[in-house]
């Protein structure tokens, strides 16, 4: 029962497709790496964009790309396709690899509908139902995703939505769906033990992060990433930028006691739609201070706030102004505690334990109709 994962690159030269945007390329790579580790293999296509390229020509490419494949084999591929690839042949690849008899398993990067539209309303009218099951972004995703006979997914949150949007456009979804979690992210880790008093990290994009000025002035932050003749951060006192760090070396650079995981358009609530995101995801910055040994603040509303807390991995939050009391209020006990928590779990993250469990949950459910994941 060979299993494989579909990489797909635009380029000859070196590097990793998408390494330069933000996290993609970076989280792409892990979960690809973490799946060859347990025997998940490739097969590497070109990535390429040709709308109305003709039937027999993607017919024959992808026989090329998926000849080998075999009746039960498992096919793992990353979701959204590249948006250099056609709806057609985002469509041919999944009929062809189930004329193969082999079964699909989405590995689900984002929703990419839920960060640009409105949540799911509570009630809905037959109007508006109607004008709902005709939203595109909407439509789209659950006609492809419901295609596939496994997927892997954030959080229990992001699957439950799921199968709620499922039910609203009337479009059965596989009911063997894993959960990956904390995520993964691939490093070797060798920096000095961190101590209480380092300050807040934040790694992301600062025009994002107008927030961390509105934190006290005396409250230590490093923050981490491009800045820009737009960036407005580098007139407080409280914030100490850093240039932007490639993703395999930014664990060792985090100088902080605390790595903040934080989207929000205002302070200190949590708003704006990519904020709101934030309760279905695994955001990159997550498994990214973990693998630093670095405890993390994080919303109470993220599906991750009951794995810190059950761990003691960190603080979780309501809101930003939460924040500086929680950190004075530790004294070195507590944090040395929190630092032994991490380092727990800390080797997990960076060997892909979750990810790999998902992969082999998924597996269990497809092939093993008893299979309860633990």
């Amino acid at each position: 029962m060979p299993a494989y994962l579909i990489h797909l690159n635009n380029t000859s030269e070196h590097g990793y497709p998408a390494w330069d945007i933000g996290a993609v390329g970076k989280c792409h790579h892990d979960r690809e790496l973490f799946a060859q580790q347990i025997g998940i293999n490739l097969i590497k296509g070109f990535r390429y964009r040709w709308d109305d390229e003709p039937h027999d020509v993607l017919s024959a490419r992808l026989d090329g790309l998926l000849g080998g494949l075999k009746k039960d084999d498992l096919v793992f591929v990353h979701w959204p396709f590249s948006s250099f690839q056609s709806q057609n042949w985002c469509q041919m690849l999944i009929d062809r690899i189930h004329q193969f008899g082999a079964s699909l398993i989405f590995i689900i990067d984002d929703i990419a509908s839920w960060r640009d539209l409105p949540a799911l309303p509570a009630t809905l009218t037959a109007a508006e139902l109607a004008s709902y099951r005709q939203t595109m972004p909407y439509t789209l995703e659950i006609h492809f995703l419901s295609q596939a006979d496994g997927l892997i997914v954030h959080s229990e949150n992001m699957a439950t939505r799921l199968q709620q949007q499922a039910q609203l456009t009337k479009t059965p979804l596989t009911p063997n769906i894993a959960i990956y979690g904390p995520s993964g992210y691939a490093c070797e880790y060798f920096q000095p033990r961190r101590e209480l008093g380092q300050g807040l990290d934040y790694a992301g994009a600062f025009l994002k992060a107008q927030f961390l000025s509105q934190l006290p002035a005396d409250f230590k932050i490093n923050a981490y990433g491009d800045d820009s003749d737009q960036l407005k951060l580098r007139d407080h006192a409280n914030v100490t930028l850093y240039p932007h760090a490639d993703p395999e070396a930014i664990a060792q650079e985090l100088k902080g006691s605390f790595g903040l995981v934080w989207d929000s358009t205002s302070y200190p609530q949590v708003t704006g739609r990519l904020g709101e995101y934030e309760q279905y995801n695994t955001p990159a910055k997550f498994p990214m201070y973990l693998a630093a040994d670095e405890p993390v603040v994080i919303w109470s509303k993220s599906p991750l706030a009951a794995f810190v807390e059950k761990n003691g991995l960190g603080l979780t939050i309501d809101t930003l102004d939460q924040l500086p009391g929680k950190i004075a209020a530790l004294n070195n006990q507590q944090y040395t505690e929190m630092l032994n928590n991490v380092q727990h779990i800390s080797g997990l993250i960076r060997n892909g334990y979750y990810l790999k469990k998902a992969y082999l949950d998924v597996i269990g459910m497809i092939k093993d109709h008893a299979y309860q994941p633990q």
